[in-house]
């Protein structure tokens, strides 16, 4: 590269970045406009794709081999833009599919903002004001959760974050110098913990060292209570044969059933088993509130006065799960993910512990951060990442104090309302209702194929062959609502559980999931959306009873949960 050249290609990257005279606001605009009009223009309000399911990616072959040089910047961010075509639309009233992010605008735009400046949340050295952002929003949620000014919190990644962290810090608890010396020998310590509870625990587990099977889950029945005596006896046994126990983690609600374990029961048996044993220490309880901590607002609503005019069925309902989730106060953890609920875009979690210094210290190195030092000197040496985006933590700032306490509120119950909603419409159009004690904002359905079992529950009593059948109905009937074998005019896109039940043999037994997420769901909406799924699911029994639709060929896959 001669000389002329370098100056050609330190100009042109010069261009391409905000200029020392300014802050780069009107560059940046300018920027994401050029994203913005390489979007597709032709999508409906209401389709939950933008732009229509996923279709070719061939374009992608162009950029296959890296080029020499900078190319013509518009081309590029036009072509990135383009990946997102067939990606789902999280505010259409039609994507039912997960809780997933229905951001709101303030929330991306400070997340572009933050990435022009890209701070690190390591250090407030570099990161200005964000540290400072990030334990305002640990004081508030921690007074929420009825916990002392002494809790601490970072954000992380995810809900696999925020479990890391509890077993790592219940590790510490059973084992002090296991951070610095690693597991003793012995017993490896058990993470006892309920059916309810994702499934992502057991991969914790792995990556903490202990092994898969180190997760000891004690039974408990989908929509039912978890027995806290059950519990408590599981937790004896292992006492008894001398094995420690790093982390009770207990069910904070999940997404199909809201299943919520009891924390003060749990707690007040640990304590006496505890005593009994002569255990030095209190295995950490870990209470995963990833998806139910929005209820922690209404704990002190006015149930009586009702000033959001919620009614006194919705009311009780979320007065009883308001009530189970506030047993936070007995619990030593939590987590809070902003991208479910919370009006964040991916990822913003927030992993609260009810001792800052025990989660200042946790791994080996942490220097009690719990104190507040003068700016430039606090390094949150104790988190999982060193590089560790800002973005996360102006979001959730920005959400909570933008709709504040009433917004979420109302958020909440709409989510409630529409869930209701479809519950109440879909039965009578085909669609078996699985879950109809659920008080969260999801619902399971099985669509019942022509000339099957008549209800769920005797399918899981049928043949091999009958189970087969029906779940390739139910994949083809969710590939049709989701629009990807055409039918653009009635796309509604569902979650699809291809293992909800299962059949005298273990054969799983796939349902359909149903997760309202749109702030623009009211019951006219979910009216229209329950008769275009009427009218789909018509259309194939059509195909199936004539023989049209070849379902033998439908290919049923794994679906991440």
């Amino acid at each position: 590269m001669n000389r002329r050249v370098f100056e050609a290609v330190r100009e042109d990257l010069r261009r391409r970045m905000p200029s020392p005279s300014g802050e780069g606001g009107d560059e940046l605009a300018g920027r994401i406009r050029v994203a913005f009009d390489s979007l597709p223009r032709e999508t409906d309000s209401c389709d939950p794709w933008l732009g229509g399911p996923p279709g070719d990616y061939a374009w992608l072959a162009e950029y296959e081999n890296l080029p020499d040089g900078p190319q013509d910047a518009d081309r590029v961010l036009g072509s990135a833009a383009r990946a997102l075509r067939g990606q789902l639309r999280w505010h259409s009233p039609a994507t039912l599919f997960n809780m997933t992010p229905q951001p709101l605008l303030d929330t991306a735009a400070i997340t572009a903002v933050t990435g022009l400046h890209s701070p690190n949340a390591l250090w407030d050295f570099c990161s200005a004001g964000v540290i400072e952002v990030e334990r305002q929003l640990v004081r508030q949620f921690a007074r929420r959760a009825g916990w002392a000014d002494t809790a601490g919190g970072v954000f992380s990644f995810g809900g696999k974050a925020g479990l890391l962290y509890a077993v790592r810090m219940g590790l510490n608890r059973c084992g002090p110098d296991s951070y610095r010396e690693g597991l003793p020998p012995g017993r490896v310590p058990a993470v006892v913990t309920t059916a309810h509870n994702h499934d992502s625990l057991e991969s914790v587990c792995a990556l903490l060292g202990l092994g898969t099977d180190a997760c000891v889950r004690v039974p408990a029945p989908p929509g039912q209570n978890t027995d806290p005596d059950a519990l408590a006896e599981v937790i004896d046994s292992l006492l008894s044969e001398g094995r420690p126990i790093a982390c009770v983690v207990l069910s904070g609600g999940n997404i199909l059933h809201n299943d919520i374990d009891p924390v003060h029961p749990v707690t007040a048996a640990l304590d006496r088993l505890c005593a009994e044993h002569a255990l030095p220490y209190r295995p950490l309880v870990h209470f995963d509130t990833v998806v139910t901590w929005p209820w922690l607002f209404f704990t002190d609503y006015d149930f009586a006065g009702d000033p959001l005019g919620l009614g006194p069925e919705l009311a009780g309902r979320i007065r009883a799960t308001a009530a189970l989730v506030s047993q936070v106060r007995a619990a030593d953890s939590m987590t809070i993910d902003f991208h479910k609920t919370g009006l964040a875009p991916y990822s913003s979690s927030l992993f609260l512990s009810r001792d800052a210094v025990e989660l200042h210290r946790w791994v080996e190195g942490g220097r009690g951060e719990a104190e507040h030092r003068p700016h430039g000197e606090n390094v949150l040496l104790h988190t999982i990442e060193h590089s560790r985006s800002a973005a996360p933590i102006l979001a959730a700032w920005v959400a909570v104090q933008s709709v504040g306490v009433d917004g979420f509120r109302v958020y909440l119950a709409n989510l409630l309302m529409s869930n209701r909603t479809f519950m109440e419409l879909l039965p009578s159009r085909g669609f078996e209702l699985l879950t109809p004690s659920s008080d969260g904002v999801a619902s399971v359905y099985w669509p019942s194929p022509p000339g099957s079992a008549p209800t769920f529950a005797l399918l899981q009593e049928a043949g091999p062959s009958e189970i087969a059948a029906a779940n390739r109905y139910t994949h083809a009937l969710f590939r049709l609502l989701a629009g990807y074998e055409g039918n653009p005019y009635s796309r509604v896109v569902l979650g699809h559980l291809p293992a909800y039940g299962a059949g005298p043999g273990g054969e799983p037994v796939a349902a359909l999931r149903l997760v309202p997420g749109s702030v623009f769901l009211d019951e006219t909406t979910c009216s229209q959306i329950a008769e275009r799924m009427e009218q789909v699911k018509k259309g194939l029994d059509v195909a199936v009873r004539f023989g049209t639709e070849p379902l033998e060929e439908t290919r049923v896959y794994h679906v991440p949960e």
